[in-house]
């Protein structure tokens, strides 16, 4: 086993020892045996713990993942350097040998999925009783299972490895099984998920049953798309429809409100599969509060929203407020780009930080005071008055934004730097914490599934289909949450395909879907190859402001942003999966074979 595995392995098992004090007087932790481990269930539960860490993290690789290479999202470029194989797929140059940070999924995956053959071996002759041993067999079942969709979404098929192999191994030369042979492997995990963890009491952040079966559905769902059912074979969907229908029935719903959807504790009435952020299980870096924060640390803005993402919010009437080219303004909606933030869906103002929003309080206490954000340029500023007092409280308002690199440079404004797009996300960030920290225990939660996305994918299954009335019914549901209240989509055909992709973007944004349902869906060109656009001015007018006012008029502009990443054309079909690292493939003395068009 790995050393960071035992570490992590061993941290487990000291927290367990406050209810078990006798497996203190078994063996000192510090020289724990393999031996050990696998005769005891608390330990043996400990070591299936440690398989949890290969749930890769929505944000990773960081920082902001696979969301910063469609149209949502922009890793910015100015501020600090990308992970490794993002600039290069944006800028259609991905080989490989030069995206090691997009492809370490490979390596990761493959290091858990060895931890969890080591625990078939291990187990297979238990002598620890089935009450307490079915269950961990059910989680590390689902676990791999899970490893193996993020390597199947990532690459298309790949080698199935059931056993451990080790250093001593002279051959590792295991071809790659095909995508559905791959799937049928992943379907039978999940089988025996469902049976093993049937009857157990679920578990807060654990493998249940309910996510073995909403695993299996979002297998069936990925086994019926365009990209891995070229023929359109429609026993696909009908198989995809009923997992899918299977885990709607299961008893979740929808939780009533947004703001606290991702907040402790964990929302077990509509996240099906989902942890709890801690300090130990964040990936290198400092995790959501690094890449999301307004600015950032020390003067770091890392991941952004676009303005394409911001246009994807309705009116509170239903309607678009641009057309499909995202510039003319959409005569029916009654949108004022001179007032864009006014009778947005909901969903905008918890996702979305914008010029002139509600102030967010932010509580850093590593850096500096408590303070709310703003974005904008002054129009006529007053030199002598950089900063604002919110009258209220007494508390200081600081500009933040596009101008604040010039604040910077005077040292009148500290840790603020350029926001690309002018906007930032909301979603995900903790407020009441510092901005960067290993060891504060930040208040989100990380969803990886939950009913809500079920019902759009029930949605997506009824549209190919044919069925379209039952598909607005399920996007519609997502929309009636009482929190969102929005119209009912009425729409058919392609505005109807469109309508529920919009939808699906906004629901699930910053959860690691958006990437993967372009790619899946065969959707990438006009969504990862266009321009980043934003906010290219936002002037504040102080001309007629009343004493007291925290806020002049705003002039907005909007246009491509020259200083964000730019983006190639559409590459072609090939793109739609990643090459495998080259040095994967020496590995395997070439067993393996490279995915086309690499």
């Amino acid at each position: 086993m790995p050393v960071k595995a035992f570490t992590i392995l061993l941290i487990g098992c000291i927290a367990a020892v406050t209810s078990c004090k006798k497996i203190l007087d078994k063996k000192p932790l510090n020289t724990l045996s393999e031996d050990a481990i696998f005769v005891d269930a608390t330990f043996l539960q400990n070591y299936v713990t440690n398989i949890y860490n290969g749930v890769k993290l929505p944000w990773s690789p960081g920082p902001g993942g696979y969301e910063t290479l469609t149209d949502v999202a922009v890793d910015q470029p100015e501020t600090h350097d990308k992970a490794a194989g993002i600039r290069e797929y944006l800028q259609g140059i991905m080989t490989p040998d030069n995206v090691t940070d997009l492809t370490n999924v490979w390596n990761d995956e493959y290091g858990y999925i060895r931890t969890a053959n080591i625990f078939f071996e291990r187990t297979a002759n238990s002598t620890i009783s089935p009450d307490k041993l079915n269950p961990m067999k059910g989680e590390v079942h689902f676990l791999r299972a899970w490893m193996y969709f993020e390597l199947m979404r990532t690459y298309g098929g790949v080698p199935i490895i059931t056993k451990s192999y080790s250093l001593t191994d002279q051959s590792f030369n295991v071809p790659r099984n095909t995508f559905d042979e791959c799937a049928t492997f992943v379907l039978s995990e999940c089988d025996l998920a469902i049976g093993l963890l049937d009857g157990t009491t679920p578990v807060s952040g654990k493998a249940s049953k309910a996510a073995a079966m909403a695993l299996k559905a979002k297998i069936l769902l990925y086994m019926a798309s365009p990209l891995n059912n070229p023929s359109n074979d429609k026993s696909k969907w009908l198989a995809a429809e009923a997992a899918t229908k299977a885990v709607i029935d299961a008893g979740f719903t929808l939780h009533p409100t947004i703001e606290d959807l991702f907040v402790k504790p964990l929302k077990t009435d509509e996240i099906i599969f989902g942890r709890s952020f801690t300090p130990g299980n964040r990936t290198v870096g400092w995790g959501m509060n690094y890449d999301y924060w307004p600015c950032g640390f020390d003067a770091l803005q890392k991941v952004v929203p676009t303005q394409t993402f911001v246009n994807m919010f309705q009116l509170t009437n239903g309607q678009y407020p641009y057309l499909e080219d995202g510039v003319t303004v959409n005569p029916a909606s009654g949108y004022d780009p001179q007032h864009p933030n006014a009778n947005r869906d909901p969903r905008y103002y918890a996702d979305v930080i914008y010029p002139g929003c509600t102030p967010v309080t932010i509580h850093d206490d590593a850096k500096s005071t408590t303070r709310t954000y703003e974005f904008w340029e002054d129009g006529n500023p007053n030199a002598q008055n950089p900063t604002k007092i919110d009258p209220k409280n007494g508390q200081t308002l600081f500009n933040f934004g596009r101008d604040s690199k010039s604040y910077w440079v005077k040292g009148l404004s500290p840790f603020f730097w350029r926001v690309e797009t002018g906007y930032t996300f909301k979603k995900l960030v903790d407020f009441n914490g510092p901005r960067a920290s290993f060891d504060y225990d930040y208040a989100q939660v990380l969803s990886f599934m939950r009913i809500a996305e079920f019902y759009l994918n029930y949605a997506e299954i009824q549209i190919a289909l044919g069925n379209e009335p039952l598909a607005r019914q399920y996007i519609n549901k997502v929309r009636k949450r009482p929190a969102v209240s929005m119209p009912d989509i009425t729409s058919s055909g392609a505005n109807l395909v469109k309508d529920y992709r919009n939808e699906r973007a906004i629901e699930l944004v910053l959860e690691d879907s958006r990437f993967f349902d372009l790619m899946r869906w065969k959707a990438a060109p006009g969504h990862v190859d266009i321009p980043v656009r934003g906010l290219t001015s936002v002037t504040m007018d102080w001309a007629g402001a009343k004493p007291g006012d925290l806020l002049g008029k705003l002039t907005f502009a909007y246009g491509v942003i020259p200083e964000a990443e730019v983006r190639a054309p559409w590459k072609g079909d090939y793109y739609y999966l990643f090459p495998i690292p080259n040095v994967e493939i020496k590995k395997s003395n070439n067993a393996i074979k490279q995915n086309p068009g690499y």
